[in-house]
């Protein structure tokens, strides 16, 4: 048998003869106008495979609402009516649908000349009608005087060149395998629309002319359009993204409206710097979204330090292998707030590198680079904001009299352990709190005597537990967890200061990517000193390779002081989760929320948000596997359930 061997591509300068909608997809002859006095070219060409062979349907079959394609269903859904105000973007909740569905948008611009002459005669016509029913006696009809202000306002623009006019028309085909299906799409489809305020109809008896409008062509034959000034048709195009996908980086949960994953590296280069800053109402699950970004860091190479005011991240820690360290007035493990940092106070430029995700060698462990710096110094400038919360309040401040005397005994303090600014002499064991209440009680000034008694008990009384011995804890893990659950509340903040400035003298010695939770960051951002050193952080933290992520139920926590906003303002990403209704409308004015957006906090379910990230912003919903969901909950009926024998 011989092999079938069709001819290659039509013959130039021929065409073929017109094919009919039920030819076959081999492009035989069935179907194919002949005649009869055709010369051998043109049936050579007739017989020839074409593109329209390839890709066309075996069958069209068009009825009154719908077109069927091979057994394909589809609809053709026309928008008659636009919402009067929209919001940039307001397409998203049709773009983003889970429905196979295509949007089609066409427009063509209007000359401007005779677009204000129609509009000059509609005035006109307006206002005969306001006449005519003010001499009657009657009261002026609500939409045509609304109808009046918008012709007016936008023949104004149109005169002044800010505006042009597009006729705009907006058409949704909805495709399904069965007739049932695709009745139930209509459905949802239109629920849709009329959530958007927008109206819309089928396209009866003229479903094949509006599948013409939905192909790549550009040819819309059904003409359903409403004229758009330029804002109105900017607000309208649907090039909007509902994901942030990075190349690198962990996942943060799955977007609200396009269910894509959203994928984010804090260290990458596409953000400012890695902080991060979480805000919502107790309950909301914030907590339960940083144990996930905590675990799922750690598989990319970042560590995490964890400051846990509530003993909830003592299960993801034994998970990792972690270290957990519980600081209390009774705990056997301290931090001694005098220790300078040893690698950097040395100078050893030439120390250790840890290597970065891309196996290139990083900064070396010391600051060699950074010559003129005073670690002394800078250590005593966080002592005299640590003392400042032991001793004062955030509504009395220690006074400019108190704060010197305070900053000369703490160097008296030092040099009586003999280190000094040498850094040859910063090897030497720190002093303790004790050593500067002794030199304060010590001095003649009844000033400084008055501080010696407030610091009293934090060295011989019921607090003194937290600072009486040498630090004995090391940040040698890949995750660390501080617990100060245990602490009284008055002494919970000056554990948080004292932990940041352990882990920020660390991070200073040997630089590599970490993650230092603060949780209830406002206790923090209350008193001046410690707010002060937090913003600081947040401004220096992307140079050492670390990021802060501040964690908070009010807003107001960090939009009440400068520091406050300082930390909010240098952070790269921002998760806004369920707001209570007494302080969204602070939210709304401090991040520019939309009425949508505000909605959306005010109903948000647990695990569910707004993420600002380069630039954009992204309904969130926190998704987690069975086992991280295992770590990560705190709700005590699981927890009950999964300490239950099996």
């Amino acid at each position: 048998m011989s092999a079938l061997r069709v001819a290659g591509p039509r013959l130039p300068g021929r065409r073929n003869a017109p094919v009919h909608a039920g030819a076959g997809a081999d492009g035989g002859d069935r179907g194919r106008r002949r005649d009869p006095g055709a010369g051998d070219e043109t049936r050579l060409a007739a017989g020839a495979r074409t593109l329209a062979d390839l890709v066309a349907p075996a069958a069209v079959e068009v009825a009154r609402d719908h077109v069927r394609l091979d057994g394909h269903y589809a609809r053709t859904l026309a928008v008659t009516g636009y919402p009067r105000t929209v919001s940039p973007g307001w397409l998203a909740p049709l773009v983003n649908a889970a429905e196979p569905l295509e949007v089609s948008v066409h427009v063509h611009p209007l000359a401007t000349g005779p677009m204000v002459r129609a509009l000059s005669h509609r005035l006109v016509q307006l206002h005969s009608s306001r006449m005519l029913d003010a001499r009657g006696g009657r009261l002026a009809d609500p939409e045509r005087e609304v109808a009046y202000e918008d012709v007016e306002r936008l023949r104004d623009a149109l005169q002044r060149g800010d505006e042009r006019l597009f006729s705009v028309a907006l058409y949704v085909l909805v495709r399904a395998p069965s007739p049932a299906a695709l009745d139930e799409a209509t459905a949802r489809v239109e629920r849709t629309l009329d959530g958007m305020l927008a109206q819309s109809r089928v396209a009866l008896l003229e479903q094949d002319a509006g599948f013409w409008c939905c192909l790549p062509a550009a040819d819309d034959r059904l003409l359903a359009c409403r004229n758009l000034d330029t804002g109105s048709l900017a607000m309208t195009f649907p090039f909007c993204s509902g994901a942030l996908t990075m190349e690198r980086g962990v996942l943060y949960g799955v977007a609200g409206h396009s269910h894509t994953p959203v994928v984010v590296d804090s260290f990458g280069a596409e953000l400012e710097n890695a902080n991060a800053t979480i805000v919502a109402t107790s309950g909301a699950g914030k907590s339960y979204f940083t144990k996930l970004v905590a675990l799922r860091s750690l598989l990319v190479g970042v560590d995490c330090i964890v400051v846990d005011p509530e003993d909830e991240y003592r299960r993801i820690c034994a998970a990792a292998a972690g270290q957990y360290v519980r600081l209390a007035a009774t705990s056997g493990q301290h931090i001694n707030p005098f220790d300078l940092p040893r690698d950097e106070a040395c100078g050893d430029s030439g120390g250790t590198t840890d290597e970065d995700e891309h196996g290139a060698a990083a900064a070396p462990t010391g600051d060699g680079g950074e010559d003129g710096r005073d670690p002394l110094a800078e250590q005593v400038a966080a002592l005299v904001g640590l003392v400042e919360m032991m001793v004062a309040s955030p509504a009395a401040p220690l006074t400019p009299h108190e704060r010197a005397l305070l900053d000369r005994a703490l160097y008296e303090t030092y040099a009586a352990a003999g280190i000094t600014a040498a850094a040859a002499t910063h090897g030497r064991p720190a002093p303790l709190l004790r050593d500067l209440h002794a030199g304060l009680a010590r001095s003649k000034d009844p000033q400084a005597a008055g501080l010696a008694l407030r610091l009293d008990r934090f060295v011989h009384g019921s607090l003194a537990g937290l600072f009486s011995s040498p630090t004995n804890v090391a940040l040698d893990r890949r995750l660390v967890v501080f617990n100060v659950q245990s602490l009284e509340a008055e002494l919970r903040p000056i554990a948080i200061h004292l932990v940041t400035s352990f882990v920020w003298g660390r991070v200073r010695r040997a630089r590599r990517r970490r993650l230092l939770v603060v949780d209830e960051a406002w206790s923090v951002l209350q008193y001046p000193e410690g707010g002060l050193f937090l913003a600081a952080m947040a401004r220096r933290a992307r140079k050492y390779g670390l990021g802060l992520v501040a964690i908070s139920q009010d807003v107001a926590d960090f939009l009440g002081s400068d520091a406050g906003r300082a930390v909010v303002s240098n952070s790269a990403v921002k998760f806004l989760m369920k707001q209570d209704g007494a302080t969204v409308d602070l939210v709304a004015a401090a991040f520019g929320l939309s009425a949508e957006e505000r909605r959306f906090l005010l109903a948000a379910g647990k695990g569910e948000g707004l993420l600002y990230a380069r630039g954009a912003r992204i309904p969130l919903r926190v998704e987690a596997s069975p086992l991280e969901h295992q770590l990560a909950t705190t709700a005590p009926r699981e927890l009950a359930e999964s300490q239950q024998p099996p």
